[in-house]
């Protein structure tokens, strides 16, 4: 439509205008003059500073704590985990279609979301595995070929709560139970273009992009990963500029793999022709326990891939009434779309079939129905998914532990009690 950008790009930009009472008039001359940046630098909340208190109006007082997340966390909605960490309670997607609304997708971070300023912001693109190292500014990155995906991103540690509760042995780390996991609409730029862009030269190994958060955590790739067509730079998220708490202005998208390669409010991505070793490989997002032998310079097998699971849309425990009842729930694999999922209302001794609903993606996940007559009294319902690989869901009993308590993927027992 204006200054270059398609029609999906300046619609969500004159959302966040509406949403700040810019008319349109203006809105339409800010992206027309000064592109994207002028548009969203207008967009911007007005913060006016307060006055700094006089030395007589200081008594001792408490400051307000800082806050770590932007968007509101009503418990309703979210379970807290500590540390500006929340999960998504999935009750609140019983009565949804597919994605998960941004207003309720999990926020996993390792500091407080960074305010960062769209008008300096640059992404930098370089290292010794390219020949043309170059910047670009969020111009330029929405001026370039736009790439649509509907992919999740999970948290490396979604079921870590379960190592204890269901094995006896607690796992380091926030007690996630299956929140920690979200569908959404992705649009960027695939990074391989960026990649190819820079010159990327045969004898590149891995890529690491790094956030510009107070921590600058980073956490490499292999060039086959980064090169992928759904591994993305993204600047929307279901159709919506990025929001601050899930990367804004751009964030990388890498499909099936643990949620700490999806790093947040990127700044640099670094090209290398050696394997790059970095705390977030080496001594976390790594298998330690007594089934794993350390890799050095790696504690233990470094995580990629995410693992299969299944949860139901209810609170933990839930309750329901005695009779017909219907429960609905997601399933999802890092490995490609669902092919079944059955559910166990005896401890996972027999299993019957439910059924898939609405859109089934590869490495987005698929939602699933289920109806059965309840009795009063306990009960668990446990859901089983297999994947179009024939991937399986396993018992509790064949779950390895792990120190750090990554890629819990066994059968979940969802505890309801019925009543009359």
């Amino acid at each position: 439509m204006s200054a270059g950008f398609n029609e999906e790009q300046t619609e969500a930009l004159w959302k966040k205008a509406q949403q700040a009472g810019m008319e349109r008039r203006k809105f339409l001359a800010l992206l027309a003059g000064g592109g994207a940046m002028a548009a969203l630098a207008a967009c911007a909340p007005r913060v006016t500073p307060a006055p700094s208190p006089t030395p007589a109006a200081t008594p001792a007082t408490t400051l307000p704590p800082v806050r770590l997340i932007d968007k509101p966390t009503p418990e309703q909605f979210f379970n807290p985990i500590g540390g500006g960490n929340v999960e998504m309670r999935f009750e609140v997607m019983a009565n949804r279609t597919y994605a998960t609304p941004n207003s309720f997708f999990f926020v996993r971070s390792h500091t407080s979301s960074p305010v960062i300023d769209v008008k300096t912001w640059k992404l930098s693109i370089g290292g010794d595995g390219v020949s043309k190292p170059f910047d670009l500014t969020y111009d330029d990155l929405l001026k370039m070929p736009a790439k649509t995906i509907t992919r999740y991103v999970e948290c490396a540690g979604n079921g870590r709560g379960f190592f204890g509760s269901l094995m006896n042995k607690p796992a380091q780390g926030g007690q996630w139970r299956l929140g920690a996991y979200g569908i959404a609409e992705w649009t960027g730029v695939q990074l391989g273009e960026l990649l190819t862009r820079a010159g990327i030269k045969p004898t590149a190994v891995d890529v690491m992009p790094t956030g510009l958060d107070s921590t600058k955590v980073e956490r490499p790739m292999s060039v086959s990963k980064a090169m992928l067509e759904d591994t993305i730079v993204a600047y929307m998220m279901n159709g919506e500029i990025l929001p601050g708490d899930h990367g804004f202005p751009a964030r990388v998208v890498t499909p099936g793999w643990v949620g700490i390669a999806n790093i947040k409010w990127v700044g640099n991505i670094r090209v290398s022709e050696q394997p790059i070793f970095v705390e977030k490989n080496t001594t976390n997002y790594v298998f330690i326990g007594p089934d794993y032998s350390p890799q050095p310079p790696a504690q233990g097998p470094i995580l990629t891939n995410q693992i299969m699971k299944s949860a139901l849309c209810l609170p933990w425990p839930a309750a329901l009434k005695a009779g017909t009842q219907k429960v609905v729930g997601y399933a999802w694999s890092p490995f490609g779309k669902i092919k079944k999922v059955d559910v166990s209302l005896d401890g996972g001794n027999t299993f019957q079939g439910a059924t898939l609903t609405g859109p089934n993606i590869e490495k987005a996940g698929t939602r699933w129905e289920f109806s059965f007559d309840a009795k009063p009294g306990d009960i668990t319902i446990t859901p089983r998914a297999t994947d179009e690989k024939d991937n399986i869901q396993y018992p509790v009993s064949e779950q390895k532990w792990n120190q750090l308590g990554y890629l819990f993927g066994a059968m979940a027992p969802h505890p309801v009690k019925v009543t009359a």
